[in-house]
């Protein structure tokens, strides 16, 4: 079960990966990929003070970092 759960969130991060291969910072999209949700649901955590660290950027381009997705998955980056 651990494992069927690592093999999903490592092809996860390959299909993400390959389409961010230069930058660290992922749009909704791409982290709900990462982490196998949708985008609704990470604007439902960020209105709720919910989920992965994010940065808006120009008070309207939501950003996630890999590091801080990573930290959510393990269960510490909670904002």
């Amino acid at each position: 079960m651990q494992s069927e759960s690592i093999e999903m969130i490592e092809d996860a991060m390959r299909r993400v990966l390959d389409n961010h291969k230069r930058s660290p910072w992922f749009d909704s999209d791409a982290a709900a990929e990462y982490l196998s949700c949708t985008p609704g649901t990470l604007k439902t955590w960020r209105s709720r003070g919910e989920g992965p660290r994010y940065h808006v950027i120009q008070t309207k381009l939501v950003r996630y970092h890999i590091e801080a997705l990573d930290a959510f998955v393990r269960g510490g980056g909670v904002r």
